[in-house]
């Protein structure tokens, strides 16, 4: 039987909003949310030669926080937690995401993203999938 990329990245999607809307993977009180970190909870792949792998992260932006311009080479799914995030992406403009809202990055897709906010860190849960060894996030000169 066929695998269908497509349904699967849905069901992906919906399976991660799932997880981490009522999960318990928040970050602690007693851990400081002034750090950035990109934790990577799950990985598997998605055909039998592993050359496409989907990785499941849980992210966090300190308020200021600013990425340089960069792409990524996996096509992304983020569902922001909490905070919002400030994108500018090609043929798209500045876009902010807000809590509670999913989006979808491609591969290559050239951006600037940061965190607006001075004082709420941005929470992100990010579903990646793209091949097995590419690095994720790459700067753009």
């Amino acid at each position: 039987m066929k695998n269908s990329y497509g349904s699967a990245r849905t069901t992906l999607l919906i399976a991660g909003i799932f997880l981490f809307g009522f999960s318990s993977l928040a970050v602690s009180d007693d851990e400081p949310k002034d750090d950035q970190y990109n934790n990577i909870l799950n990985r598997s792949s998605v055909n039998s030669d592993c050359e496409i792998d989907v990785l499941i992260r849980e992210i966090l932006f300190p308020p200021g926080w600013q990425a340089p311009t960069h792409f990524h080479n996996p096509d992304l799914f983020v569902y922001v937690i909490e905070g919002e995030l400030e994108l500018t992406m090609e043929h798209t403009g500045q876009i902010v995401y807000f809590a509670g809202q999913v989006l979808e990055m491609r591969s290559k897709t050239i951006m600037d993203a940061r965190n607006p906010s001075d004082t709420v860190p941005i929470k992100l849960a990010v579903f990646q999938v793209g091949a097995a060894d590419a690095p994720f996030m790459v700067p753009v000169e």
